[in-house]
């Protein structure tokens, strides 16, 4: 009998367990890889402006003003706004947070230039994300599941997740913007360098885990948990170093002297060696989630 309960006790936390990592599955998901088809600039066939219509869209993202006046090739047209940077015509042509239903919208996804390696979130969107391999690189777009929106610290998509803003480049004024909820991760609104007068777009930047962009510092700030040197996630030849000023213990950003070296952070120094990510892919990072938090 005693053999009998002691089977089932370790039977029952095994199903306890099983369904507590269940319940984290279903909470949280990878979403969907996507291929990075950027937007066309104009519909093959622009619709034209109709009496009465304020506006119509003419492209995934471009908007024509319905002046009245002359013929339709006067109107004017531009790019929505970061914020809200899809034309939808559903919504009866306007300028919105929602992508068109043609096709060719609803395939787009804007191609992303990583600046450091690992997850960094979409900053056109709450339902997805970007995973980079290497820095200078096109990183790989993931879509989430519907119901779901990408929550940043914990880097899956979350089911019910509400905390999450797209980046907004409408008067800004400081160099560097902290991204919504997660300060680990900034933006630099980007001027179209052949057209000043399209909106700007937002260029994203990870200041790395364990340290936030300081707006006013334009510089990031890593939280020294003791004096010594540091690896700085996502920047192979970065690293922070924390020593004590005046009796406050400050962190300064530092980067390896010669160019192909990285920093160990078993050595604690920097070596010549390729610049790899040890960022675990999305996969990896849901199944470590789903059994470290139970």
């Amino acid at each position: 009998m005693n053999t009998w309960r002691a089977c089932f006790g370790t039977f029952g936390v095994l199903l306890v367990l099983s369904g507590r990592i269940s319940a984290q599955d279903d909470l949280f998901s990878v979403g969907t890889l996507r291929a990075a088809t950027p937007a066309t600039d104009e519909f093959a066939s622009p619709p034209a402006c109709a009496a009465g219509q304020l506006a119509v869209c003419v492209g995934c993202k471009k908007i024509k003003i319905c002046t009245a006046t002359g013929s339709d090739a006067d109107n004017p047209k531009q790019l929505c706004p970061t914020d809200m940077q899809y034309c939808n015509s559903d919504e009866g042509g306007v300028c919105s947070v929602n992508p068109d239903s043609k096709a060719e919208c609803v395939a787009a996804v804007p191609a992303f230039n990583c600046t450091a390696t690992g997850m960094f979130p979409d900053p056109y969107s709450c339902t997805g994300y970007y995973f980079c391999e290497s820095i200078g690189a096109t990183g790989d777009a993931y879509k989430c599941d519907p119901g779901y929106n990408y929550n940043s610290k914990v880097q899956l998509c979350q089911r019910g997740f509400t905390g999450c803003q797209v980046a907004n480049c409408t008067g800004v004024t400081s160099i560097f913007t902290a991204y919504y909820g997660n300060p680990q991760y900034f933006y630099y609104c980007k001027a179209n360098p052949d057209d000043a007068t399209a909106p700007k777009q937002p260029a994203m930047f990870s200041c790395g885990s364990g340290a936030t962009i300081n707006v006013k510092l334009s510089k990031c700030i890593y939280n020294c948990p003791r004096e010594g040197l540091f690896k700085k996630d996502g920047s192979p030849s970065s690293y922070y170093q924390c020593a004590y000023t005046a009796g406050v213990l400050v962190s300064q950003e530092k980067k390896c002297p010669t160019a192909g070296q990285v920093f160990d952070d078993t050595k604690k120094t920097c070596v010549k060696g390729p610049a790899t990510t040890t960022t675990p892919a999305p996969v990896a990072s849901l199944r470590k989630l789903s059994y470290n938090h139970w």
